[in-house]
């Protein structure tokens, strides 16, 4: 008895750390004061300042919100055609001690402080462009060597969740649809791929999430181009307190993944609930 009670108030306090302060953001995102301890009276009016571009950071943030979701996207989607095509091609390796050895370097990046591979992919991008004689690059020249920075930190995420729904799996079916008359690149878009797809889609999730949340790659790298990290570090960057419309634009990504998350679990609730 007294451990589930020590159990629940260790939990407790953890959920009360991790969500106080999102609910804390949330309530002040309805006040017009950019203070986070003032309240000033309840309004909508920095959600609407938001959505009709009146408010004081308005093609700031519009600009900071396309620049995110463009690298996010494609960085998701690069990184999981990779890590999946990693995670495949590692889990047909037989020998023990090559597949320690690729498992070993894909989680270096992972373990890797990530000031240092900010600092070696912007030696490795100056001496590429020194080789190619390109000094400052355009939008769409910007956004790909943000792309490729964060698909190299963002693949061995996608690879570790991937390779655990391939170990599960049973090749003897694979091997049966080849019996069948199925080519090898049929039987694994057929047979193999709608098996892991889980595993891919979570990779995907992951991928995109930790791209859009990167600060040292994105700042060391690009200088001309801002993410929501870097707009954010830009605003605050002083001792202003955070402006009001920032409270709101982040309140509206956290009820987007909220609601993304509910919808995620529903069909699993659904399914116990019927058995």
């Amino acid at each position: 008895m007294v451990r589930k009670i020590l159990v629940r108030c260790f939990i407790g306090i953890i959920l009360i750390l991790l969500y106080l302060p999102i609910i804390w953001m949330i309530v002040f995102s309805f006040s017009d004061t950019p203070s986070f301890s003032n309240w000033n009276g309840f309004t909508f009016q920095n959600y609407i300042d938001l959505f009709t571009g009146q408010s004081a950071n308005a093609s700031r943030i519009n600009e900071a919100v396309v620049n995110t979701l463009f690298v996010g996207v494609f960085t998701s989607l690069l990184s999981t055609i990779l890590g999946t095509l990693g995670a495949i091609g590692l889990h047909a390796i037989h020998s023990k001690r090559i597949k320690t050895a690729y498992m070993v370097s894909n989680q270096i990046p992972m373990i890797n402080s990530e000031i240092v591979t900010a600092i070696s992919l912007a030696l490795l991008f100056n001496l590429i462009a020194s080789a190619i004689s390109i000094s400052d690059g355009t939008w769409l020249e910007t956004a790909i060597k943000l792309i490729l920075a964060h698909t190299t930190f963002c693949t061995p995420y996608v690879l570790l969740n991937v390779l655990p729904r391939l170990m599960k799996y049973d090749n003897k079916i694979y091997e049966a649809a080849l019996d069948l008359g199925c080519t090898p690149a049929k039987a694994m878009f057929k047979v193999v791929l709608p098996d892991i797809m889980p595993g891919i889609v979570v990779g995907a999730i992951l991928a995109f999430t930790l791209s859009i949340d990167d600060f040292v790659i994105t700042k060391v790298n690009v200088t001309s181009f801002e993410t929501l990290s870097t707009m954010l570090y830009g605003l605050k960057s002083g001792k202003h307190p955070l402006p009001a419309d920032i409270k709101s634009l982040f309140s509206i990504i956290f009820f987007i993944v909220f609601a993304g998350v509910m919808i995620m679990y529903r069909p699993k609730n659904q399914a116990k609930s019927k058995k």
